[in-house]
């Protein structure tokens, strides 16, 4: 089939040559010219399609209107055209290599702050250290990298450090949380002492903010959790009691909710809103309130106004709602 394809491309192309060349140029020659070439041209864009690869086959119209058009408008120089590139194309393909990674040198992990964790090392990153590299040198390198993150990073992966088979590994994660914990019980400290001396709101507040991170974090756990969420929740009152604002509320409601007492953060977390704050910013929390509830359907409508920014966890609870 090929062979044929090749050998009537060359006869009717090289006729109509002929008649061009040999012939006086009248419109009867030009006519012949013409038939002559389209039959050339027919020819060898099906040899063309036959020779390229299937994913370039499709739509079939499109490749053989192409094929077709290029060489009727390219007497000789599109065939020529068309004929090396098929061929450079086919028989000398750009090479391709077969490694799809790439080895790069083990770096070190940095001790000090301003060594550059977040830039190199992640909290993905130091994860991944600690669960699966096999040498407790590099394990407890992470660690030591690990206190250099911001808190709410660094205390998830030192209590993942405190599962650790090597004593070392324990015993530097367990002292990094004991100076975390520590640190925001001396702030604790400090600012009852400016309180009782100068009873504001701003600091009220700001008590209610170290016990509620103590929660947050996750450092308390318990009884003292119950306690800490008890000390959040008396001192945002206080703070409410000298004045009302919109954060204050917010951080009270999501205290309550930490007690399983959705009925009571409903109405702060409203006051909330009417204090000035999106229902966007409340929505999670009112419908964490209503599925405690066991009100699915309120659950429901307040999931609706997640934002849908991909990747984030809000926008994944509002995607498997639906």
């Amino acid at each position: 089939m090929k062979v044929w394809l090749i050998l009537q491309t060359l006869t009717f192309e090289a006729i109509s040559f002929y008649f061009v060349f040999e012939q006086p140029e009248t419109q009867g020659i030009w006519l012949v010219f013409i038939a002559n070439h389209a039959i050339a041209c027919g020819s060898f864009t099906a040899l063309c399609w036959l020779l390229l690869p299937r994913k370039y086959k499709s739509p079939i119209i499109g490749s053989l209107s192409f094929l077709f058009f290029f060489n009727l408008f390219l007497p000789l120089i599109g065939m020529i055209g068309t004929s090396c590139s098929l061929l450079i194309a086919l028989y000398l393909p750009r090479e391709q290599s077969n490694v799809t990674w790439q080895e790069c040198e083990k770096s070190p992990l940095p001790q000090h702050p301003g060594d550059g964790v977040g830039e190199k090392f992640g909290a993905g990153a130091l994860r991944e250290i600690l669960l699966h590299n096999s040498e407790p040198d590099r394990r407890l390198l992470a660690v030591a990298a690990v206190r250099n993150l911001p808190r709410q990073h660094a205390v998830p992966l030192l209590q993942l450090a405190l599962k650790d088979l090597t004593d070392d590994v324990r015993l530097l994660a367990y002292a990094s949380l004991e100076a975390i914990e520590t640190q925001i019980n001396e702030t604790i400290a400090l600012l009852k002492k400016q309180f009782e001396h100068k009873a504001t709101q701003v600091k009220a507040y700001e008590i209610a903010q170290q016990y509620w991170e103590l929660c947050y974090l996750g450092i308390a756990e318990g009884i003292l959790k119950t306690h800490y969420l008890k000390q959040a929740e008396y001192y945002l009152n206080e703070a409410n009691d000298i004045k009302v604002t919109a954060s204050a509320n917010l951080l009270l409601g999501r205290v309550l909710l930490s007690q399983e007492r959705p009925e009571d953060a409903v109405p702060v977390l409203k006051v909330a809103m009417d204090g000035g704050l999106l229902l966007k910013q409340v929505a999670p929390y009112l419908a964490e309130a209503a599925y405690l509830s066991d009100d699915y359907t309120l659950a429901r409508h307040y999931i609706d106004y997640f934002p849908t920014q991909k990747g984030g966890r809000l926008s994944q609870i509002k995607e498997y709602w639906k």
